[in-house]
């Protein structure tokens, strides 16, 4: 099995999509890692609508022993969450989010349509 591959599959299965929209935030995180400030490591995807969108990655770290920012791995993972960040799906998703501007969290398997990268 690939490394994206080991990556997505516990991206789908245990990563959350919150949006706080008093902190102007659409954050993609662990289940395990809290709010945004308890997060070992933080990685700014980009903005979208006025919102920052992070990355939170900890427990992956500890579980997988893929450390992100490992030169090894940098390049395919932040092409990997690019990807999956820019596609028009999941910025629709995220769209809704920010239209609705109410604190949200949902568990990505559970709105894994909106993220067919991860697929």
């Amino acid at each position: 099995m690939s490394l994206i591959s080991i990556i997505k599959n516990f991206v789908k299965e245990f990563y959350i999509v919150t949006y706080e929209p008093k902190r102007n935030l659409l954050i993609i995180s662990d289940t395990n890692e809290g709010s945004l400030g308890d997060a070992p490591n933080s990685i700014w995807l980009g903005k979208f609508k006025g919102k920052n969108v992070m990355l939170s990655w900890g427990n992956i770290k500890e579980i997988t022993g893929i450390d992100y920012h490992h030169k090894d791995y940098v390049t395919d993972l932040t092409e990997l969450f690019s990807e999956v960040y820019r596609n028009k799906l999941t910025r629709d998703f995220f769209e809704t989010l920010i239209e609705s501007n109410l604190p949200v969290q949902f568990e990505i398997k559970e709105v894994i349509e909106y993220f067919p990268n991860l697929d």
